[in-house]
């Protein structure tokens, strides 16, 4: 009895299944075989960030794009019809839709289009850039003189003590370079009140900074370094020294970035040693005013491999370099803080003591080539972020 019984419930879940199986198959007839939505669309060659959920295009163009005349290169998948067409050339200066099509099926997307602003922008604690060059620290002065010189069209002056977020609206890039002997803490015109206010608004909103020498710690000011490891910092006296300095973009790293492009945003502009390393500083004097981060908490007790990879997890910042020859990934000297909630904005800290603007016995540094090459890799690859 019982085995007729065990018969009966499996020739009924088989007819069961059998059925159930023929109704799905009659569904799944009746479905729309194609996905009715926009796969990539392009304005100028520059790729949108498309939201399917909220039905948003959002595409950022680059400084001086004349957003009145911008050709839209749409793609979708076959069978789906676009409108506008591919190859339209459209103002986007007022809101645009786009639709797909197909059969009875329509999608429609909002292109939200901006135009990057062009200004490149160095702070200072100067009322004015002639002041600043001609009180700052020599270093100071130099990064300063340099950054108004390589992008003399778009430069701006920024003093901290006025500034103000309306302002930091109309700017690409923001470049704070600090230095001085006696001390790694920045003035508290750079720490405190409205200044430190609009620069988190900037960040928070998607601004860029290039911080570099002991104004690596802006960073943990506007809040976006949470991690508390910038602890190994100097501020001598300059120092005589043969030999030639190179930071490592990748030769000891888990996970290489020679590829970066702070190395090659701009073709040329960055090279290598023999060794795979970047040479920055040639002998002579050096005030070695490093800025690093401390990697040896992460992991397991000590210094060791995978302590970067660590870091990024953590604090989603990309670590770039650290000195040549190191093998443990100790101290990261150059890191990229990716946006991070409720940072929708990007910093690159460079806080490598041997990337010196200025030789303090006179000298024209061999390497001088490099260390304008990182700068302005960085400068340009944040402009267009």
């Amino acid at each position: 009895m019982l085995y007729k019984f065990k018969c009966f419930i499996f020739c009924f879940l088989s007819i069961a299944a059998f059925f159930g199986c023929e109704e799905r198959e009659n569904y799944d007839k009746d479905l729309n075989p194609v996905l009715t939505t926009i796969s990539s669309l392009e304005g100028n060659g520059t790729r949108a960030n498309i939201d399917h959920l909220r039905g948003t295009i959002n595409l950022v163009l680059p400084p001086r794009t004349d957003i009145t005349n911008v050709e839209l290169v749409i793609d979708a998948p076959e069978g789906v019809e676009v409108s506008p067409s591919s190859g339209t050339t459209l103002d986007l200066s007022d809101r645009v839709d786009v639709s797909a099509i197909f059969a009875n099926s329509v999608r429609n997307y909002q292109l939200i289009t901006r135009v990057l602003p062009s200004k490149i922008a160095f702070l200072g604690e100067a009322a004015t850039f002639e002041e600043l060059i001609e009180t700052a620290d020599d270093d100071v002065a130099e990064a300063a003189r340099w950054v108004q010189e390589t992008y003399a069209e778009d430069f701006e002056y920024l003093n901290a003590e006025d500034v103000t977020y309306e302002q930091l609206q109309e700017i690409n890039v923001v470049v704070f370079y600090y230095d001085q002997v006696g001390s790694s803490d920045l003035p508290e015109i750079f720490t405190e009140g409205r200044p430190k206010s609009a620069f988190i608004q900037y960040l928070v909103e998607g601004g860029k900074m290039l911080l570099g020498g002991m104004a690596t710690s802006f960073a943990e000011t506007v809040g976006r370094d949470q991690s508390g490891l910038l602890t190994i910092q100097s501020n001598g006296e300059a120092f005589d020294s043969p030999d030639t300095w190179a930071i490592d973009g990748g030769v000891n790293f888990m996970n290489s970035k020679k590829s970066h492009p702070i190395y090659t945003f701009n073709e040329g502009l960055v090279e290598e040693d023999e060794n795979g390393y970047f040479p920055i500083i040639d002998a002579g004097l050096r005030e070695d005013h490093n800025n690093l981060w401390d990697a040896s908490s992460l992991l397991g007790p000590g210094n060791q491999q995978g302590q970067f990879g660590e870091f990024e997890r953590l604090y989603n910042g990309v670590v770039l370099a650290v000195w040549s020859g190191v093998a443990d990934e100790c101290c990261p000297g150059i890191i990229e803080f990716e946006p991070m909630t409720p940072y929708s904005g990007t910093i690159i800290a460079i806080g490598v003591g041997g990337i010196e603007w200025n030789m303090n016995d006179g000298r024209t540094n061999a390497y001088r080539g490099n260390v304008e090459g990182i700068y302005k890799n960085a400068i340009d690859y944040l402009g267009t972020l």
